[in-house]
């Protein structure tokens, strides 16, 4: 228990109450926004008619519905259900990142922000959720071992357009030629026998590849500590932005983001709330081809 109120104490600091009411508030209309735009870009996973649709559906409306005043809670409660029946319906092979907006709706379907203890609460969850998040991904990657040699974002820079477009500029032409057309054979179904390795030789390619875990591992320890924690944010959002400019999950980088903006001081989530929403409408407007944009990925 000590330890605990250690560790909350450190994760708490930072806010003042009004401000920390003020970002968990809009925090809970960018969840429900995020929510609803995500499900419905990926409604067409999945046949028209299903369950998993039907369910979607309902998400989607009880979110919008949620961005009412009157509604806000009682919309973040029954969407937390609907994304519970959501896991249930596409485990295993559930996205990490659905796990992610489950757990945060729970907290704050349980949780308000206009009671002070409360809002102490969600905040101090809502932190912890992010740190433990970026650490687990980190370990991760030590437990899988890819990342020490490159060998796993030298299999997806030869395998797929978005990752090619950012780390060719790490390698020297020939290694990069070589990594495409080993991956074009995998993605065309024809490896051949002692076909690869995808290994490589650049320093620099090397030293990002391990520098991914490196700082997912180590943000969140400096974001508990209260001196260096704009610093560990601001670093931490510019590493979102860094990684989604290759994988262009462009709706997971802002929720992370939106997550990290609780760790400074000010009404950052507050302030950056309709920037957010224009992108999420230009998104939208992609999906029904009413504006130029690259094909958003499942």
């Amino acid at each position: 228990m000590k330890a605990w109120a250690s560790v909350s104490r450190a994760v708490a600091g930072g806010v003042a109450p009004a401000g920390r009411e003020l970002n968990l508030h809009w925090f809970r209309l960018f969840v429900l926004m995020h929510v609803a735009a995500r499900t419905f870009l990926q409604l067409g996973v999945q046949p028209p008619g299903s369950w998993y649709v039907l369910n979607s559906q309902a998400l989607i409306l009880c979110c919008l519905g949620g961005l009412l005043p009157s509604y806000t809670m009682w919309a973040t409660r029954i969407a937390a259900a609907l994304m519970a029946v959501h896991i249930g319906m596409t485990l295993p092979v559930t996205a990490n990142h659905v796990f992610l907006e489950f757990f945060c709706l729970g907290l704050l379907a349980f949780l308000g922000e206009s009671e002070r203890r409360e809002s102490e609460l969600l905040l101090v969850a809502l932190r912890c959720i992010t740190l433990i998040f970026f650490f687990y991904s980190g370990l991760q990657k030590v437990f899988h071992g890819r990342y020490f040699d490159g060998q796993f974002l030298a299999y997806v820079t030869g395998a797929e357009d978005r990752f090619a477009a950012v780390f060719r500029y790490l390698l020297p032409a020939e290694e990069f030629a070589r990594l495409r057309t080993e991956g074009a054979r995998l993605v065309q179904g024809r490896p051949e026998v002692g076909s690869g390795p995808f290994r490589v030789d650049s320093f620099l390619f090397l030293a990002v590849s391990n520098s991914v875990y490196v700082f997912e591992m180590l943000a969140p320890l400096l974001l508990l500590v209260r001196k260096a924690r704009v610093a560990a944010t601001l670093a931490a959002i510019a590493f979102i932005v860094a990684i989604e400019a290759g994988a262009r999950e462009i709706i997971f980088g802002a929720f992370m983001i939106n997550l990290l903006l609780l760790f400074l001081p000010g009404t950052w989530n507050k302030n950056l709330f309709f920037f957010f929403a224009a992108m999420y409408a230009y998104l939208l407007a992609a999906a029904f081809k009413w504006v130029p944009m690259f094909e958003y990925p499942p």
